[in-house]
């Protein structure tokens, strides 16, 4: 089994979902602080099970969800899946027809969590029995976190067992032997309360016997009372049968008499719907009629509306024609004016044409003389240029050597300069050397001081941690301690309540006793809230306190006088006896204050010697409201130790009776009782004593527990005490440790920088010399330069003249060319003058055609509309005259409809008025129906009653005796017999059930329950027992298994341990040792090691990266017994110098040939390892992101 891909989303950093492939061999994971790279082991953790949120570094599990960033918002999801391999190795069984499984963990920002395994749901446990045994589990040897390397050597030695059991494979043995010893636990809680039950269950029996008696005479005697009432209530049930028909017959009559009318009423009905019907047709015309009059009326003011509206428009049309014959007159003026403006513009245009002929003949002459003067000037110009090329190519060289003399100038000067600066730094350097050896010699001081303030840390770290384990120890003892006293305190107050309880109810005493002492209560309860009368009663047994060596004889003696109601008053005692007889509810005994005699006795006394234990009433006590009449109950008893001394004494002493304490009596009248007691007044005393013994042991016992959670809060106030000082040591140690690396740093800082400063030093003196060398030769050159700028300066000043008399013959050619170019310029203005002019006057000529043609338009356009206007106001003329003879007649065809409206009108009064007569006489013979109605709801009242007389008798009888009366009446009717004596009889059965006081009618069921529970709780109690055994057996079984695997394995990892270890450190030795622990009850593991050069230590002692190394010889050597499909090293060699780092690398190798490793580190040795790098980013701050090189295709790449 082998991790073949990891993906993340929404977990920790990783917003985006993140696939990291993971191969054979070795894979890393590296990146800058806090980029993410541990959140990747979180993940790898969080997804095999691990529900602590500290050990996932957060306070809740809620943390490992993307809490969102400056640019992305939190998610609501964490999810990560695993995917392994089955390559052949160890893989779950239940799995192993799979070639691979994905582990799937998701989390709801709501709470809710999920597991799924190749996408099926399922539980934490499924997951977590994959890793179980393999090493490879959330807290298994194979993970190492950041920071855990260490806490493998500072755990306690029962911790680091845990290691040695995973590679055993016994972690599910001991998670069987805790859910066995948890299900014991369990069992033996069970017993107990069980045991309760069956005392409680056996002392019910007895009393549900007696009730269950009586329960089956009263179940006799109610038969007898039901047959009885059935009887009766048949006779009634008939009776009613018989009127209920009688009644039904008369209901019959009068329905078929309003039938008859109904029918009547119905033809009248009908008539009056008819005249209806024809006052809704008149209605509906009435209706047509006035709505096309009003139609009409309408028309008409529309059309005088149309008439007006016409008149208007003829109107318009007469003034349009005015306004249209004045404007053709106003056209016609226009384009008259505009023909005249045409014929001069024509004019002009033709003589500026003739005149611009004449200017351009005379430019074209002029331009044509001033080429020819233009290219004599321009060939003169070409050989200026010339000679001017030559002058600038000798100045280009002039220059060229000027410049190459200022070089030679600036670096002879940069030269000197350089030369003072070499100077002054190899003075610097030289002082430098001596600051820097003092430097080397300050830190080196330094070093040595902190190194021992170290190891006095370190001392302090290890007393801490010795008396943090034997105050560690002492928590546990007084935590066990206070658990045994709270279970101890738990039983006695779950015994206690049970009993108050059974106090509370009276449970023991007959019913007559307890409706009593409940009668008294809750008028006591009355009392106290309306300020009455209470009544004072209390049984003897409540009242007595006797020595529990006697409880038996004071049981023997009374026996059923326990019960014994004691007062003051006997007419509480009549009051109560009435209550009893008015509740039926049993019967009991009261003995009054003011009735019992307060003579002297007539017995003997009988000297205390030989064979007398005790006077009963001596041994007995009781309040002093109580004492005499529990001194006559108990006047006349003595204790004797058998029957056999009763016996003996009974003739000295015939008016005495005897009581042994094993409950056996003989009477004054010489009766012998004897046997057990196990009716209802057993117990009473025992519970009573019971009860004060329990208060007393809870009192005692929450003292101890009140004792022991001061000593327990001390003793972790102790312990919270040395762990502060320890971690403050330990982050001292830290700290220091951090210090002395960063001397160590700062010597071989210094070390390097001194020796830098000695070789820049010798550098800087052979530079000097090299800039005297070089400075020398760029003098000699500098000299050559000189000489030749002067030879150029010569040559320039010559070709200077020839050029200056060229550039004079030059300018007098060019003066004579403007010249020429003015006149010529001045024509060619004239020419474009004339061209503009007559351009001008042909755009005005143009336009003055454009207007004259938009008059002639406007003015047709005119013409065209005078027609059209006095065609239309023609048109007009002729519908007015028309539309006036059609509203005449619509005024005509409106009177017409009014007079036909008026006569509809009056017809539908007329309809309207027989209706009316018709429905009075309608309303008179409804009358008559109603009475006739009345009479019949009468009688349907009078069958409805009788139905409900019929129906409470039925279901009263169904109520009482769940009997459906109207099946079985007529079997109960004919019974002869006469119905009084019938009901003397079942008032006198009544009577004998009222004697019988309150029953349990359900008694002999319950009696029957309650000794089959019996029964089934004795058979429970004996499973229990059973499975009690069973339960011990499969402890000691596995108990051996583990103890057996548990010890070889030990050997075998401690012999590689003490094999690795020196390879690791080069030399020395090393070794595990059993330690006992008493109170874990298993046996601790601690780590003796022997580095190199000291002595045999303990591993708290060592250095951090001596730990380091010590902690992964141990994680090798387990590996080398059991090794894990996969290993996880986050940080391991973060405190491994480079010498050590070496052979830690060496050892990861070796183990990559067994299983397959994953190493987040920041040492470049240890990358160099790895088959395959992952780089974690965090390009968007809070945002990881994953890139990866495969280190072994890059090493192919690079050798090709």
């Amino acid at each position: 089994m082998r991790i073949k891909k990891l993906e993340l989303i929404g977990f920790k950093s990783f917003k985006d979902r993140t696939v990291i492939q993971f191969d054979e061999g070795i894979t890393g994971i590296v990146g800058p602080n806090g980029c993410g790279k541990s959140n990747i082991v979180d993940a790898l953790i969080w997804v095999m099970g691990e529900m602590s949120a500290k050990h996932l570094r957060g306070s809740s599990m809620e943390d490992v969800i993307f809490a969102g960033s400056e640019g992305y918002s939190p998610m609501g999801l964490a999810e990560v899946s695993l995917t392994l391999e089955n390559d052949g190795g160890p893989f779950p069984i239940k799995y192993a027809k799979f070639s691979e499984i994905m582990v799937t963990r998701r989390l709801h920002r709501s709470g809710e969590s999920e597991y799924l395994i190749n996408k099926e749901p399922s539980r934490l446990r499924d997951v977590q029995e994959i890793f179980m045994d393999t090493g490879a589990g959330a807290k298994g040897f194979s993970i190492i976190e950041q920071g855990a390397i260490g806490k493998i050597i500072t755990a306690k030695p029962e911790e680091r067992r845990s290691l040695i059991e995973e590679a055993a494979g016994i972690t599910k043995f001991k998670a069987r032997k805790r859910e066995s010893i948890r299900k014991l636990e369990a069992t033996d809680q069970n017993l107990v309360r069980l045991q309760d039950i069956i005392g409680e269950l056996k002392r019910q029996l007895s009393s549900l016997e007696r009730q269950a008696k009586k329960a089956q005479r009263y179940r006799e005697l109610r038969d007898q009372v039901k047959d009885l009432d059935l009887w009766l209530a048949a006779r009634k049930f008939l009776d009613f049968k018989s009127q209920l028909e009688s009644a039904r017959s008369e209901w019959q009559r009068a329905s078929e008499a309003v039938a008859g009318m109904q029918t009547e009423l119905s033809t009248m009905e009908l008539d009056v719907q008819k005249h209806r019907l024809e006052l809704s047709q008149k209605e509906i015309e009435v209706n047509d009629c006035q709505r096309l009059h009003f139609e009409q009326q309408n028309n008409v003011l529309t059309k005088e509306k149309q008439l007006m509206e016409l008149q208007f428009k003829i109107e318009q049309g007469r003034q349009n024609e005015k306004r249209s014959d004045s404007a053709a007159g106003e056209l016609k003026l226009r384009r008259e004016l505009l023909d005249q403006e045409v014929a001069s513009l024509r004019a002009k245009v033709e003589a500026l044409d003739l005149e611009h002929k004449n200017l351009s003949a005379d430019y074209a002459e002029k331009s044509t003389a001033l080429a020819h003067l233009e290219q004599s000037i321009n060939e003169l110009d070409e050989a200026i240029s010339t000679k001017r090329r030559e002058y600038l190519a000798l100045q280009q060289s002039q220059t060229h050597m000027m410049a190459q003399s200022e070089i030679k100038i600036h670096k002879i000067e940069e030269m000197n300069r350089r030369l003072v600066d070499v100077t002054t730094l190899t003075e610097e350097l030289g002082k430098k050397c001596t600051e820097f050896g003092g430097r080397r010699a300050k830190i080196g001081s330094q070093l040595e001081s902190e190194k021992q303030m170290q190891l006095q840390i370190m001392n302090d770290v290890e007393n801490f941690a010795q008396n943090i384990s034997i105050v560690e120890n002492e928590v546990q003892a007084k935590y066990k301690e206070v658990e045994n006293f709270k279970d101890e305190l738990n039983q006695v107050i779950s015994r206690l309540y049970g009993l108050e309880d059974l106090h509370s109810n009276f449970e023991g005493f007959e019913e007559g006793v307890r409706t009593v002492m409940f009668w008294q209560r809750s008028r006591q309860e009355q009392a106290e809230s309306q300020l009455g009368d209470t009544v004072g009663f209390q049984p003897v047994a409540e009242v007595v306190e006797v020595p529990s060596e006697f409880e038996l004889a004071m049981e023997a003696a009374l026996g059923s006088r326990l019960q014994y109601l004691l007062g003051n008053d006997h007419s509480q005692a009549l009051e109560a006896v009435q209550y009893l007889k008015g509740e039926s509810k049993g019967r009991s005994s009261f003995l009054a204050s003011d009735l019992y005699n307060k003579g002297v006795l007539g017995v003997d006394k009988i000297p205390s010697g030989e064979g007398v234990a005790a006077i009963l009433k001596d041994v007995v006590s009781a309040p002093d409201q109580y004492r005499n009449q529990v001194s006559i109950l108990l006047d006349g008893f003595a204790i004797v130790d058998s029957i056999s001394t009763a016996l003996k004494l009974r003739e000295m002493h015939p008016n005495w009776s005897f009581v042994t304490t094993d409950g056996d009596t003989l009477s004054a009248d010489g009766v012998i009782t004897g046997g057990a007691q196990q009716g209802a007044d057993s117990g009473v005393l025992r519970r009573r004593r019971e009860i004060k013994e329990l208060r007393d042991r809870k009192e005692e016992w929450q003292g101890k527990l009140s004792l022991a959670q001061i000593a327990l809060k001390k003793k972790e106030e102790q312990l919270k005490t040395l762990r502060s000082d320890y971690e403050n040591a330990a982050k001292r140690s830290n700290e220091k440790e951090i210090l002395l690396a960063e001397l160590r740093k700062d010597f071989e800082r210094a070390e390097n920088e001194l020796k830098n400063v000695e070789i820049a030093y010798k550098k800087q003196e052979d530079e000097k010399n090299s800039i005297l060398s070089v400075l020398q030769e760029e003098n000699e050159k500098l000299l050559q330069c000189q000489n030749a700028v002067k030879e150029i300066v010569e040559k320039t000043l010559a070709l200077e003249t020839g050029i200056n008399q060229s550039i004079e013959s030059l300018q007098s050619q060019k003066r004579d060319g403007e010249v020429q170019r003015t006149l010529a310029t001045e024509l060619k203005v004239k020419v474009a003058a004339r061209e503009q002019e007559l351009e001008g006057y042909r755009r005005q000529e143009g336009t003055a055609n454009s207007n004259l043609d938009l008059t002639i338009e406007q003015l047709s356009r005119i013409n065209e509309e005078f027609l059209n206007n006095s065609r239309e106001l023609t048109e007009n003329q002729h519908i007015l005259e028309v539309e006036k003879v059609n509203l005449e007649r619509m005024i005509s065809d409106a009177k017409e409809f009014e007079g036909r409206y008026a006569k509809l009108k009056d017809e539908f009064e007329q309809i309207s008025s027989q209706i009316r007569g018709v429905e009075m006489g309608f309303s008179a013979r409804k009358s008559v129906v109603d009475e006739q109605s009345h009479i019949m709801n009468d009688m349907q009242l009078k069958i409805d009653q009788l139905g409900l007389q019929e129906k409470f008798l039925s279901d009263q009888v169904n109520d009482k005796y769940s009997v459906l009366l109207a099946d079985r009446a007529n079997e109960f009717a004919y019974r002869e017999g006469n119905a009084d004596e019938a009901e003397s009889t079942l008032e006198d059965l009544k009577s004998k059930m009222a004697v019988l006081g309150e029953v349990n009618v359900s008694a002999i069921q319950e009696f029957d329950d309650l000794e089959n529970r019996h029964t089934f709780l004795t058979k429970q109690h004996e499973d229990l027992i059973n499975s009690k055994d069973q339960l011990r057996k499969v402890i000691d079984r596995i108990n051996r298994v583990c103890s057996k695997r548990f010890k070889e394995t030990f050997d075998t990892v401690n012999d590689k341990f003490s094999r690795v270890f020196p390879i690791l450190f080069g030399g020395g030795e090393a070794k595990l040792v059993l330690i006992e622990n008493p109170e874990e009850g298993e046996m601790g593991i601690d780590i003796v090691a022997k580095p190199p050069g000291k002595k045999m230590q303990n591993v708290t002692l060592m250095s951090g990266g001596e730990k380091a190394l010590t902690a992964v010889a141990l994680i090798f050597s387990i590996f080398l017994v059991k090794p894990s499909p996969y290993c996880l090293l986050d940080e391991v060699d973060a405190p491994l110098d480079d010498a050590n780092v070496a052979r830690f690398n060496d050892l990861v190798k070796e183990m990559a040939k067994r299983s397959q490793i994953i190493v987040v580190t920041h040492n470049k040795h240890t990358m160099a390892v790895n088959n395959k790098l992952y780089g974690v980013t965090m390009e968007e701050k809070g945002v990881s992101k994953m890139v990866s090189v495969s280190l072994a295709e890059a090493q192919k790449a690079v050798i090709a």
